[in-house]
């Protein structure tokens, strides 16, 4: 690596992390980008090196204690960490393997806590360092259906937004990002295309807003932001029976 600030972004090959990587790349920062697909990291740093950036590619999967750990070795120094490998899961209950559910919860919940707890300590100690956890609107409604996604959405949620109040006077910031319907190929690959047709357009965002969105919280230092107007707006009143109703209508995974 240069002399230049280090990036790390999970979930780099596609989607909001390869986002991510592009805007940063931009902003200065050379990239550590992790993922399972090579050939995709290795067209994101071909794309990127016209920013001056050197890219470091790492094939990992982060559903695995060893991807996990492979992550923490290489973020020990980097300056801006975005956690944001994931996959959404449609099962209904019993559905899904003992297994199936511990390396669901790794890749979306406990693996980026143990990412968290082994780098934001080294980050304290410097006195500087950016943290984007994202997550999803999923962790602030019931998702019939889609429970154990939820619950791990809800897990590390709760504990992005109590890590900002424990750090932020430490120099780091802290900021879990809850989109909902992003336009990446995330649906396609859990074979949820037909939510393309089904979710209503204006609910729909994109990578971009993602990206912005946790710019503007870590600049404001939010422990959560919330991308898009309607998903703002709507978000206070998705406890509500009537709030829940029309959601299951709309977004139904079966």
């Amino acid at each position: 690596m240069s002399n230049r600030k280090i990036a790390l972004i999970t979930g780099a090959s596609s989607g909001i992390g390869r986002e991510f990587a592009t805007f940063l790349a931009k902003s200065g920062y050379d990239i550590i980008a992790v993922a399972r697909r090579r050939e995709l990291l290795e067209s994101l740093a071909s794309e990127i090196q016209v920013f001056g950036t050197h890219t470091k590619v790492v094939v990992a999967d982060l559903s695995t204690g060893v991807g996990v750990k492979s992550v923490i070795d290489e973020a020990s120094n980097v300056d801006f960490l975005v956690l944001n490998a994931g996959i959404t899961r449609a099962a209904r209950v019993g559905a899904t393997s003992g297994d199936e559910i511990a390396r669901l919860n790794t890749l979306l919940a406990t693996g980026v806590v143990d990412v968290c707890e082994a780098i934001v300590p080294k980050m304290m100690q410097r006195k500087m360092g950016k943290v984007v956890i994202i997550s999803s609107i999923a962790a602030f409604t019931p998702m019939p259906k889609s429970a154990l996604y939820a619950a791990a959405k809800s897990y590390v949620t709760s504990y992005g937004r109590s890590l900002n109040l424990e750090v932020r006077k430490s120099g780091v910031q802290v900021c879990v990002v809850c989109p909902g319907y992003v336009r990446t190929e995330l649906h396609q690959q859990a074979g949820l295309t037909h939510l393309r047709e089904r979710v209503p357009n204006w609910l729909w965002i994109n990578p971009e807003d993602v990206v912005e969105a946790a710019l503007r919280g870590l600049h404001k230092n939010k422990s959560v932001v919330v991308p898009g107007a309607v998903y703002r707006l709507a978000r206070p009143f998705l406890s509500s029976t009537l709030a829940q109703w029309i959601w299951r209508r709309t977004t139904k995974r079966y």
